[in-house]
């Protein structure tokens, strides 16, 4: 302990007393010069090094403010003023577990104290917080770990740690403006770090601005040869394009199985590339849509668009199959979603939506692929196929030992399957079908126009009994027993 004159000490005092002054009237700049000067003139004082720590911490200077509490504490371990103002400075560096225990030094001397008690409990909560943050980041849960680090983050405004950790969780997380804004703070405050020029790369490839990205990665190792974050970001930047543009290629030379494998891989290299993966999925898409494997094409467009919203692309696509599989009311939504997003295309999406809202109208009243149990892209042969089943199935004599229930069933079954295959059997009725028009419209319908028993005599030939009757034109009869 230095020896200071009594003298000495009423100037130190009355320094402190002016201090005190500036502090209440929130003139901390002040108030630091005469608690400084008290410190001068009696550096043995603990309570002139927690007022100026104080001062720093309503300034958010919090480093000056932690090496002033600790030198107060130095000389008074028991104020429990000085331990709160110790845990406040740690808090905002990220120094969470050195908090809760400073906060728990001072419950020590003071337990029956409610505020400190609560201040207590919020420091564990948002240590706790922290803890499960990177417990998360290690599980590459980037969405649990953003939940936990957006409270960490309104406490520990001044930890470059927690900064970069939350900054690469909105990343990860996809929201790129919310990061980009954070990482100007970074920057303006800590200056370009290595881990800046990782998240200013991780942030442009997500937003899909891939060279651009790379050459960031590139400039941060060449600052930070041993950047590993750098180095494995560009790696798997690389990779996934490498993968993209296979697959791209075997699609090009009809190579699906190829192609569907390739994507798949690239798919997997990095998950929260959220604007490539986009891409990837409505390429694989395309190629199921190829293989006719449309509601498989469907998944894969509707992941596309989960991660892109915007991408237009996959929602033509993904109308284009679900009009393969009847599905018009949802081809349309997709094709007005085109228009709003694209306006240039309305022209282009007009004559589709006709199209589609056509054939919503129709499949509103009988689907006749449905009823035959057959694709919309079936053969004539499969067509024809499908009702020598069905016509036998449903013909009302081998339903003549039912009850009345069932015998009605069946006759609407057969009229519907004679009406289905008559359409469908005929090109030019099936080509006004498909395009949208009911073609009993333009022949006054079928109830009463044609006979169904009619339809099954001229498709299986021979008389009118179903005991009896030849298939095809083969001559060939089958008896039923």
């Amino acid at each position: 302990m230095i020896q200071v004159s009594e003298v000495t000490l009423q100037e130190a005092l009355a320094k402190k007393e002016e201090g005190n002054k500036f502090f209440v009237e929130k003139k901390y700049d002040e108030a630091i010069k005469c608690y400084s000067e008290a410190i001068d003139h009696n550096p043995n004082e603990a309570i002139y090094y927690s007022n100026r720590a104080a001062c720093y911490l309503a300034l958010r200077q919090y480093k000056k403010g932690l090496d002033d509490a600790e030198q107060a504490l130095k000389r008074d371990s028991n104020n429990v003023k000085t331990l709160r103002r110790k845990a406040l400075a740690l808090q905002n560096l990220g120094r969470l577990e050195e908090c809760v225990n400073s906060l728990n030094a001072a419950l020590q001397i003071t337990p029956g104290d409610q505020s400190l008690k609560q201040e207590y409990s919020t420091a564990q909560q948002i240590c706790q917080s922290y803890l499960e943050g990177l417990k998360q980041i290690q599980n590459e849960d980037y969405q649990k770990a953003l939940y936990q680090f957006q409270q960490v983050i309104q406490v520990c405004s001044q930890s470059l740690e927690i900064q970069i950790l939350f900054v690469e969780c909105l990343a990860k997380c996809g929201e790129n403006d919310r990061a980009s804004k954070w990482l100007m703070q970074i920057q303006s405050e800590h200056g370009t770090t290595p881990d800046v020029y990782y998240l200013k790369g991780i942030i442009d490839l997500y937003n899909g601005n891939s060279e651009k990205a790379k050459k960031i990665l590139i400039d941060g190792m060449k600052v930070d040869p041993d950047n590993k974050k750098c180095r494995e970001a560009l790696k798997k930047a690389r990779k996934c394009e490498e993968l993209k543009e296979k697959g791209n290629k075997l699609l090009q030379e009809v190579k699906l199985n190829d192609a569907i494998e390739c994507y798949t891989e690239a798919l997997s290299v990095d998950p929260y590339n959220r604007k490539i993966n986009s891409i990837i999925y409505a390429n694989r898409g395309l190629v199921k849509q190829k293989m006719n494997q449309h509601k498989e094409a469907i998944d894969d467009f509707t992941k596309s668009i989960e991660l892109n919203p915007q991408y237009y692309k996959a929602l033509i696509r993904r109308a284009e199959s679900y009009d393969k599989l009847g599905q018009f009311g949802d081809s349309v939504h997709d094709y007005q979603q085109v228009i709003q997003i694209e306006p240039s295309l309305e022209q282009e999406m007009a004559q589709k939506l006709r199209e589609g809202q056509k054939k919503e109208k129709l499949a509103k009243k009988k689907d006749y692929y449905k009823i035959l149990e057959v694709g919309r892209d079936a053969t004539e042969n499969e067509i024809k196929k499908s009702y020598r089943k069905l016509a036998l199935l449903w013909h009302p004599d081998k339903l003549k030992d039912k009850d009345e229930e069932t015998k009605q069933l069946g006759q609407q079954k057969f009229r519907d399957i004679a009406e289905a295959y008559a359409v469908l059997s005929d090109k030019k009725k099936k080509d006004l079908y498909d395009s949208g028009v009911d073609p009993n419209d333009q022949n006054g319908g079928f109830d009463g126009g044609v006979d169904p028993s009619q339809v099954f005599q001229m498709f299986f030939g021979g008389g009118g009994g179903f005991q009896q009757f030849p298939f095809g034109g083969s001559g060939v009869r089958f008896e039923f027993r």
